[in-house]
């Protein structure tokens, strides 16, 4: 009887520790490679058809709780200077707060200065409920709607090979927006910060009709831990406006 029972404490025991041992080896392997943490800042060249227009900037500000949400606040900031700063200034910031495990919009906060046109727009998110408070207005929504700015935080989290020929759903001009997402594999990024293997995502309207000043889009993200936005291109009507990356601060 003895026996059996220092058997069974033996077997318990051993799983416990195999247990123990499994979860602080995943710990270390992937405990440290999550694609966000506070500080980081990813600083941005831009140029419009050739020509260094403004700088821009991706900050993750800290980690807070909006209700019950745990969230990251995130910060993009883009200033135009050069020529470009007098002929079309531009001034923008758009803060966003994104859930920690799903990397979802819970808020946006945009406040929009381009030439003479200015916009002030705050965004909710009910996911309980799907529908989202702009302003004061309210728009239903999908499960998963977000913002454009969002998606360059949501696939570093993602599995972008899973998003192949997926579609998703965004929200613009206070409008939801169907899109499917075509994926490019093993491109190669050439910016300031360094030469990257991508994949490029490309968001095209299912509607079948162009974005808002013929506007077409590619991000490419680091096929790497970390997944950087390293290059965004903004196709428009009259030439491409690119943002690549130029440092990182973490």
């Amino acid at each position: 009887m003895k026996n059996i029972f220092i058997r069974k404490w033996f077997l318990e025991t051993t799983t416990l520790i195999k247990k123990y041992l499994f979860y602080l080896c995943f710990s270390l392997v992937f405990g440290n490679s999550l694609p966000l943490k506070v500080g980081e800042t990813l600083l941005y060249n831009a140029s419009f058809r050739g020509i260094n227009a403004a700088s821009a900037s991706l900050k993750t500000i800290k980690k807070e709780v909006i209700g019950i949400d745990s969230v990251y606040h995130i910060r993009f900031n883009a200033k135009s200077k050069g020529p470009i700063n007098y002929i079309f200034p531009i001034d923008d910031e758009i803060n966003l707060w994104l859930d920690t495990k799903t990397f979802l919009p819970v808020k946006i906060h945009e406040k929009i200065s381009e030439g003479k046109f200015k916009r002030s727009t705050t965004v909710h998110f009910n996911r309980k409920s799907n529908f989202a408070l702009i302003n004061n207005d309210t728009l239903q929504i999908e499960k998963n709607t977000q913002s454009p700015f969002s998606l360059f935080y949501f696939f570093r989290k993602a599995d972008i090979q899973k998003f192949k020929n997926k579609e998703i759903s965004l929200i613009q001009n206070n409008k939801t927006v169907l899109l499917d997402l075509i994926v490019r594999e093993n491109e190669v990024a050439n910016v300031p910060a360094g030469k990257y293997n991508c994949s490029t995502i490309s968001p095209e309207r299912k509607d079948n009709k162009k974005f808002k000043n013929k506007a077409e889009l590619d991000v490419m993200f680091s096929n790497d831990l970390k997944k950087y936005p390293v290059k965004i291109r903004l196709k428009l009507k009259y030439g491409y406006l690119v943002l690549e990356l130029d440092k990182i601060i973490s």
